[in-house]
């Protein structure tokens, strides 16, 4: 008989590793305030939807990253290092963000919920 071992990943750990991202994101966008940092915003919903899928935490590690991305933005934002160029049809990076954000967790959510069926 063979056995089969699936690995885990736990809230907190996930969480940890999506934190780190986003204080890369904080570091990069205060060495690089003229760059707009568009995968930011994207990852960290879409991280914990990936690692947690199947579990019963993976909703509140979606909206946990998605939580973390709007403090992210408002951090970058009272700072100063949101000044970089934004996607059409976009006239802020803010908005931009703020839009890459919603919708990557609501893919995140998405993701979570099809994983569940």
């Amino acid at each position: 008989m063979t056995t089969i071992t699936t690995t885990t990943s736990s809230l907190r750990s996930v969480m940890g590793w999506t934190a780190a991202i986003a204080a890369v994101w904080i570091v990069a966008a205060a060495l690089r305030p003229e760059t707009t940092l568009h995968l930011g915003p994207i990852l960290l919903p879409l991280i914990p939807a990936f690692l947690l899928r199947g579990q019963g935490r993976a909703y509140a590690g979606v909206l946990g990253g998605a939580a973390l991305g709007a403090g992210v933005l408002v951090i970058l934002l009272l700072s100063g290092n949101l000044d970089g160029p934004t996607l059409e049809p976009f006239t802020s990076v803010l908005a931009e963000s703020a839009v890459l954000l919603a919708g990557s967790t609501a893919a995140g959510l998405g993701i979570v919920w099809l994983a569940d069926r």
